[in-house]
């Protein structure tokens, strides 16, 4: 009998039992393996004058093993199973003709089937030695990690242990880097007579390099401080040596700082570093020491400052991290809110060092948004003076 089947048509689908065998009159169809799965492959084109369905005809179960679809429209001569084994019985050749043809099948899917393995093999080589990229990678990742947390351990153990206890003042200190490492520092040097050296630091840049840097100007300023108790002095000194030691585009803002803790009186010299904000019953101001920074010119003269603090004076040390923050519409956190915040902080907790950090590094959080990636290195220090016990 005659059938017709129009363009996009499924005549016969993979796995349906059928008793039928069709020969192409007219049109074109596509034999699919797997039909709408991820491994679908089309098997054959097929057009006039080819067969479709011997394989169902000769499976045990009469099932199809393979999927058609009409490209074209299609006109098919289609017979059953008795009439098909009369034909075959009658016109042997025609059996011989069928074989030949099932061979070149088998053939050509047995070609297929081992390219597709190749090319899945290939899939596999390829997924693997990606996976292996991605552990050395992810391995190398962990390496680093541990290398980082280490060099901040080796860091962190550079800074003081512990602050100075001294009769009548409090000291208060926080230290956040913005990477692994730090290129911010602070210090604290005891003199024989009694005075107390306070060192805050700064390196440009930030991560390992600044870190580096880092551990070799806080090395040479506490060996300056050895050669010398004027805290001018000591950076000329410093400076002389870390000009030659000072990477390309590098160098260092540093204050000193010394403070005689029986009678208040500070003396302080600034290389480049940020003025530090003292808060007394006059207000608050800024004591403007002034110096280049460290290791970038031979010969550099600092000029030196004195001051006096009195019970209930607090003095802030800081780095960039603070004041040159922004917030999510890139406005600065600014040296005159912090000079409002800690204008606040004198009235509410007169001379306390316990409230003036926290406080500060929450103003802080709060300005630049919780979830906000920290931008730079942040190191505070805050000295206030107390009524001697």
């Amino acid at each position: 009998e005659i059938a017709e089947y129009p363009a996009d048509s499924i005549l016969f689908q993979e796995g349906d039992r059928s008793d039928r065998f069709s020969i192409i009159l007219e049109g074109e169809v596509e034999v699919i393996k797997s039909i709408g799965m991820q491994d679908e492959r089309l098997l054959a084109l097929a057009g006039e004058g080819d067969f479709l369905g011997e394989m169902s005809l000769l499976h045990p179960d009469r099932r199809r093993t393979a999927s058609v679809i009409a490209r074209t429209d299609v006109r098919l001569l289609e017979m059953n199973a008795f009439v098909f084994n009369t034909i075959l019985e009658r016109v042997p050749a025609l059996s011989y003709a069928m074989l030949r043809e099932l061979v070149t099948r088998y053939h050509r899917s047995e070609s297929l089937t081992i390219r597709l393995l190749l090319e899945k093999n290939l899939n596999l080589t390829r997924a693997y030695q990606e996976l292996q990229a991605a552990q050395a990678q992810l391995i190398e990742k962990e390496k680093l990690e541990y290398e980082l947390q280490m060099a901040r351990n080796i860091q962190e153990s550079t800074l003081p242990d512990e602050l100075p206890d001294l009769d009548g003042w409090q000291l208060s200190a926080y230290w956040k880097p913005a990477r692994s490492v730090s290129g911010d520092f602070y210090e604290f040097i005891s003199f024989a007579d009694g005075r107390l050296g306070i060192i805050a630091g700064d390196v440009t840049g930030k991560g390992v390099p600044a870190a580096l840097v880092m551990a070799s100007s806080l090395s040479v300023l506490r060996a300056a401080s050895l050669q010398s108790s004027s805290p001018a002095r000591i950076l000329e000194l410093a400076n002389n040596v870390l000009v030659n030691e000072m990477p390309p585009n590098m160098f260092v803002t540093c204050l000193y700082l010394v403070l005689d803790p029986s009678t208040g009186s500070l003396w302080i010299a600034n290389a480049g570093h940020n003025y530090p904000v003292l808060t007394s019953t006059d207000g608050v101001s800024e004591i403007r020491a002034r110096g280049m920074p460290l290791g970038l010119m031979l010969d550099m003269s600092y000029e030196q400052q004195t001051s006096r603090m009195s019970v209930g004076d607090g003095l802030l040390l800081y780095s960039d991290g603070l004041v040159e923050a922004h917030n999510l519409d890139g406005e600065m956190y600014g040296i005159e809110r912090l000079k409002d915040l800690m204008s606040e902080e004198s009235r509410d907790h007169a001379g306390s060092g316990e409230t003036v950090i926290d406080r500060l590094v929450g103003d802080l959080t709060h300005f630049t948004g919780s979830g906000q990636e920290q931008e730079d290195d942040t190191t505070l220090v805050y000295l206030a003076r107390e009524a001697p016990a």
